[in-house]
């Protein structure tokens, strides 16, 4: 899979909660432990004197996906995987590394100190309480009482910060635990508890007659001078379940080195005062916290610990999804379909919270298999979040809101990756990884190998669509205007008719109305107005600008209407750019393969991505999402406002084998050499224009060429040089426009065609065929970027065809007889 550990275990690691730096990579099988898998305790990896001074890092593992109850009811197809796995990263060498530093928390506002916008006053001997000798802060029993009613925040931990630089998990344990048979010492209820269980331990003196649980110890933390309004028992039952749950795993997994020193009631102590000093005194927060107060994107990169597998799902799940819609393609971030479907629900934490995933298909598929298990660390990167409609405490445990995970998004992490966010970005997928239908994929490398031209897409009224090319479009929109045109004139010229028509009456304007009719019922209205006064003026000249301002309105609303009924009031047309690219293979691989494919649809391109996308660049793409298909070509989509495209350096792209081929032209001489299906250029002279025609629901055009790489005497046998070239052009019948594909015109002329796809020859007429689909474009003009090196071969053709007026016609009428044949 190249995804997930085919391993059974895999080890956690001590996590700081706030972040982490990691990056995909092949993990071998000494990385992970066989049996058990675990995670790490800041009261152990400390340089310090004391063992139990360190940060809280959340991870254990249970023997098996179901935890305690399923040690006899594995899988076997669990059983059965131990392939070792493929590495599925792309790596750029340090040459090309970003070290950029991408934020995974939003700003918060108002945590900047301000001065105070109070004045001191004037009296010289006023003294403010915070210098006063005279200290207001309780102290004694006033104190503890203090802290246990109110958020007053004291310090509980005299361990933290830190003063000395903290170990890590592989430094203090010097590698992964392998399996050991040495568990005989370790309780039952440690050797297999999991998340569940760990919340109800209870700690057991050593004649058994006293214990010790979760209650006592939110008792022994307020009695520390915790506050019990932000150390409640919900906040204590939550940190006990991890803390309990990793320290069981250590003792677990490295039973020589624990020997029962881990799981003990003064480190449960230690790591919630630990907890409670970051958290509240110091306002860390860990990254599921942050996501779902809002604060913080899921999307963005982070280590999380599986630690429970809430559902299973149906052991046949389909593989196949229907192609998603335009709208779909837009919404690269939409992740409705996971409700619907049959997948998998595991529980994810960062060691001090948890969360519900919801696991697509591919996902669901990985953990049927036993690839996906608790314990494992996985990368989460692009993930979704559903049912959250605001920022909500993680402490709420809200069944509506899930963590969305894909598995172009999701990898199994190092057991030495700390939980929480991640530093900086992280390795790219390798292209040949990436799954159809498998999400967003986070960041990649291709290597660009055709840009096509800027296609228009117009939803029509009746449901369907049909694309154009910029040249047809440009005509689109003109007879759009043209027809919007005729009709305002026309309802303009009936109205003008209808100007006679008795004047409404207004409430404001009647002494205008009558001045108005007086004017119009004399002989001589000049005299009358020059009679007038002002105020008389005045009324009239309202009454005739309200009235016109009446009159256009009423136009026009009628103009509007008969657009509308037209079905002309407006067109849903959204621009897009294809991009032909193929994966880059690294010349240090030892997997050697052909190169995989892929077509990358940007809907809405920017200005910047239509003019500096250079073919034969290598790219870090950004924001892609891979649709189901059955080919090997892997479509993906994406929107131009969201997605990046980072060119390679020169350097860095010296590291990947070549991958670009570039343009030329092909002459008809060596056509043959062209596979099927494949796209060429090729620069010719145009002998004949067929006409248009109508076949099914598509307007239909034949051209034929010639390009003068044939002459001599193979020209005069009849039917034996194969020295034509027929061209298909197409259009869906969609529009009222009878005029044709390509313009009669350009007969005897020397046209460039680029993208044209080769179909199967005519053997019986011998000629050559291609099809030119939406892709394909023509041109008579060289200088335009892209069309440098059909230049050459069509002023090669251009100076044949000036000396070759008889063998042109000679081709001309063999075409004649051809389509003649053809229509009888």
């Amino acid at each position: 899979m190249g995804l997930i550990s085919s391993q059974k275990q895999s080890i956690a690691s001590a996590e700081d909660n706030n972040s982490g730096s990691n990056s995909p990579k092949k993990v071998g099988s000494n990385s992970f432990i066989h049996e058990e898998t675990f995670t790490t305790t800041s009261n152990i990896f400390s340089k310090q004197k004391s063992s139990k001074s360190e940060d809280s890092e959340p991870f254990v593992p249970v023997k098996h996906p179901l935890g305690k109850d399923s040690c006899s009811r594995m899988s076997p197809l669990a059983r059965s995987l131990g392939r070792p796995l493929v590495d599925i990263s792309n790596n750029i060498g340090h040459a090309n590394s970003n070290q950029k530093h991408t934020p995974c928390e939003k700003k918060r506002f108002g945590r900047k100190s301000s001065i105070s916008p109070f004045k001191r006053p004037r009296n010289s001997r006023f003294i403010t309480p915070l210098t006063s000798t005279i200290s207001l802060l309780p102290t004694g029993p006033a104190a503890l009482k203090m802290s246990e009613g109110s958020c007053y925040k004291m310090k509980v931990s005299t361990r933290y910060p830190f003063e000395a630089e903290r170990k890590t998990v592989k430094e203090f344990f010097r590698g992964p635990p392998c399996y050991q048979k040495l568990l005989e010492h370790v309780p039952d209820q440690v050797k297999f508890m999991n998340a569940d269980s760990a919340e109800k331990y209870m700690f057991c003196d050593k004649s058994g007659s006293d214990v010790t649980g979760r209650e006592a110890f939110h008792h022994m933390l307020s009695k520390s001078g915790a506050s019990t309004l932000n150390a409640s028992k919900e906040w204590v039952a939550n940190h006990y379940k991890w803390i309990v749950w990793k320290l069981a795993c250590y003792e677990r997994c490295y039973p020589v080195e624990a020997s029962g020193r881990y799981l003990t009631v003064s480190n449960v102590i230690e790591e919630l005062k630990y907890r409670y000093e970051r958290e509240v005194n110091h306002g860390h927060r860990s990254a599921v916290k942050r996501i779902v107060e809002g604060d913080a994107s899921p999307a963005s990169m982070m280590v999380l610990c599986i630690s429970a597998i809430r559902s299973y799902p149906e052991p046949k799940l389909e593989t196949r999804h229907p192609m998603p819609s335009h709208e779909d393609a837009k919404k690269i971030s939409g992740s409705n379909w996971f409700e619907n479907s049959n997948v998998g629900k595991v529980e994810l934490t960062d060691g001090w919270y948890s969360l519900d995933a919801l696991l697509d298909v591919p996902l669901s598929k990985q953990l049927l298999a036993g690839k996906l298990f608790v314990g494992q660390k996985l990368r989460v990167w692009g993930a979704g979040l559903s049912g959250w409609a605001g920022p909500i405490s993680p402490l709420e445990g809200s069944t509506e809101v899930h963590l969305l995970c894909h598995i172009n998004g999701t990898y199994r992490a190092c057991w030495a990756d700390r939980l929480g966010f991640c530093k900086g970005l992280g390795s790219p997928l390798a292209f040949r990884c990436i799954k159809g239908g498998g999400g967003m994929v986070p960041r990649t490398l291709v290597g660009v190998t055709r840009i096509y031209p800027v296609l228009y897409k117009e939803r029509l009224n009746n449901g369907g669509s049909v694309v154009r090319s910029e040249k047809m479009e440009a005509k689109m929109v003109q007879l759009y205007n043209q027809r919007r045109s005729m009709i305002a004139e026309g309802v303009m010229s009936e109205f003008q008719k209808d100007i006679d028509c008795p004047h409404r009456k207004s409430e404001d304007s009647e002494e205008g109305a009558k001045i108005l009719k007086i004017l119009e019922t004399a002989a001589e209205p000049e005299v009358l107005m020059a009679a007038m006064s002002s105020e008389q003026l005045t009324y009239f000249a309202t009454y005739q600008a309200k009235q016109e301002a009446m009159r256009q309105s009423d136009m026009q609303k009628k103009i509007e209407k008969a657009i509308e009924n037209a079905g002309l009031s407006g067109r849903d047309v959204t621009p897009f750019l294809r991009v032909r690219v193929v994966g880059l293979t690294s010349k240090y691989c030892h997997r050697k393969g052909c190169m995989r494919d892929g077509l990358i649809t940007i809907w809405n391109p920017t200005g910047r991505q239509q003019s500096e996308l250079a073919e034969g660049q290598a790219y870090t793409v950004t924001g892609l999402k891979a649709l189901n298909s059955d080919s090997d070509t892997i479509y993906l989509h994406a929107r131009g406002s969201t997605t990046s495209w980072q060119p390679l350096s020169p350097l860095a792209t010296e590291c990947f084998e070549p991958f670009f081929t570039p343009r030329k032209s092909v002459s008809l001489s060596n056509l043959g050499e062209v596979p099927l299906a494949r796209e060429f250029d090729i620069a010719a002279v145009v002998v004949y224009v067929g006409e248009v025609y109508t076949s099914g629901h598509q307007k239909r055009q034949w051209v034929f060429v010639t390009d003068g790489s044939i002459s001599g005497p193979e020209l005069h046998s009849e039917g034996s040089a194969d020295c034509l070239l027929a061209v298909s052009f197409c259009l869906p019948d969609t529009d009222n426009d009878s005029s044709a594909l390509i313009n009669r015109n350009l007969e005897g002329s020397t046209v460039g065609f680029c993208n044209l796809v080769k179909r199967s020859r005519d053997k019986m007429n011998h000629l050559w065929v291609a099809e030119a689909t939406e892709n394909s474009t023509y041109l008579t003009s060289y200088d335009f970027p892209g069309c440098s090196h059909l230049k050459e071969a069509a002023s090669c053709a251009r100076k044949w065809a000036k000396i070759s007026y008889l063998t042109i016609q000679k081709l001309r009428e063999r075409v004649l007889i051809i389509i003649g044949g053809c229509d009888s």
